[in-house]
């Protein structure tokens, strides 16, 4: 019998058995053998590690972060509340796909990734989560280099509006993280530290629905506001990308993961999505858009740049 047709007729555990529906047997056990770091346990990382756990019931799940949850977090990370106030993320993680698959094994980076731990936190996985804040440049960078070195793929998933996009860099591909970024290919992780993120180069989705306010504001560098809404679809679009990524061996007649240079997007406020080849005319054409929108008077107003405090205007 073949390898593929005993996989199909191998009993399925409960846990998983209405994933079988959209995927099949041998599918799912690539998923339960896999490893996934995800550095970056906030709004994004935390619900993505969540539902990649209670989907692949991974062997290992590697989780990095070294904030603790505050009252901000809770509109849009079920798991903020009052019982995890002050906690570290990772541990309020780790407990929750603790109860939910107890089979997978759970490593924390309570420091976060750093340029010292880069290669530890990588090296053996199948597939790399980037969500850590891509304002700390040095941070990406030692992750992306640790990712090319072990040959892993790196995912970039992020929430944008009511939407969500997502990339991944591909290990030998000549279109790297540094590259997306503007970084030269040799720069050192002290000098990426030193240099600001250009919003132009990983931001390729601008909701054409925006506030032009709060655009104004996040592009001076205020903090990017971010909505539960945002957050399930990059949950979604994120989740999606990494079955692709870790069941490419199965050859099941499934499209290739998206790499970069193009980009995934999905929004359902604007009822679109689709792949953006041209990262930066994207930009520039959306945020056109959105500030003609808004002087128009066609567009929402948000209470954003009304909520900042005097020293972020």
């Amino acid at each position: 019998m073949a390898p593929e047709q005993s996989a199909e007729r191998e009993p399925m555990p409960p846990e998983f058995r209405r994933n079988l529906g959209f995927w099949r047997r041998s599918e799912q056990q690539l998923l339960r053998e896999s490893t996934i770091a995800i550095a970056g346990a906030g709004g994004d990382g935390f619900d993505l590690a969540v539902a990649l756990a209670m989907m692949t019931g991974a062997a290992e799940v590697r989780i990095a972060d070294p904030e603790t949850f505050v009252p901000e977090n809770s509109n849009r990370v079920a798991w903020a509340n009052t019982d995890t106030y002050r906690r570290l993320k990772i541990d309020a993680l780790r407990d929750t796909i603790g109860k939910i698959r107890p089979e997978t094994r759970v490593v924390s980076f309570a420091e976060g990734v750093t340029t010292e731990n880069a290669d530890q936190f990588v090296a053996g996985a199948d597939l790399v989560l980037d969500e850590s804040e891509l304002r700390y440049l040095h941070v990406g960078t030692a992750l992306a280099r640790a990712a090319r070195r072990h040959g892993v793929p790196n995912l970039l998933v992020m929430n944008i509006g009511f939407g969500a996009i997502a990339t991944s860099f591909a290990p030998r591909s000549p279109f790297t993280f540094e590259r997306m970024m503007g970084l030269p290919a040799d720069i050192t992780l002290d000098e990426a530290a030193a240099r600001e993120m250009d919003l132009t180069r990983c931001v390729p989705y601008i909701p054409q629905y925006g506030d032009l306010g709060t655009f104004r504001a996040t592009v001076a560098g205020s903090p990017l506001p971010s909505v539960v809404q945002g957050v399930k679809a990059a949950v979604s679009l994120g989740t999606t990308e990494a079955l692709l990524h870790l069941t490419r061996t199965d050859q099941n007649r499934r499209r290739s993961p998206v790499f970069a240079p193009r980009w995934a997007y999905t929004d359902p406020m604007a009822l679109m999505s689709g792949r953006i080849r041209y990262a930066r005319a994207r930009h520039r054409i959306g945020a056109a858009v959105l500030a003609t929108r808004s002087v128009l008077g066609w567009n929402p107003r948000a209470s954003y740049t009304e909520e900042l405090p005097a020293d972020a205007e």
